[in-house]
């Protein structure tokens, strides 16, 4: 794909905006999880299975595909926010 816009090209383009789609949708759980210091209505199943799924993505796209910036980026990142969601679980689980 060679369009570009502004200097950037569409695939760079549409690899940033959805690392940046991918690797923030948990954030808000993550905010809520620790402002209200309560996670008894997580589905930790579903973010454990994400972290198996991002770290099974990563070796798949190096031995695949090889080294791609944004979809090592993207399930990098969006590993590192499970596993954060992971660990606000762990730490509130037996909170109130």
């Amino acid at each position: 794909m060679s369009d570009v816009i502004g200097g950037v090209k569409m695939e760079e383009f549409l690899g940033l905006i959805y690392t940046i789609c991918f690797s923030t949708c948990i954030w808000p759980q993550i905010i809520k999880s620790i402002k209200t210091k309560r996670v008894e209505d997580v589905s930790i199943s579903l973010f454990i299975l994400s972290v198996v799924g991002y770290i099974s993505a990563i070796a798949y796209t190096i031995l695949r595909v090889g080294f791609d910036f944004w979809w090592l980026i993207n399930y990098g990142l969006s590993l590192l926010s499970a596993v954060v969601m992971v660990l606000v679980w762990i730490k509130y689980r037996n909170e109130s």
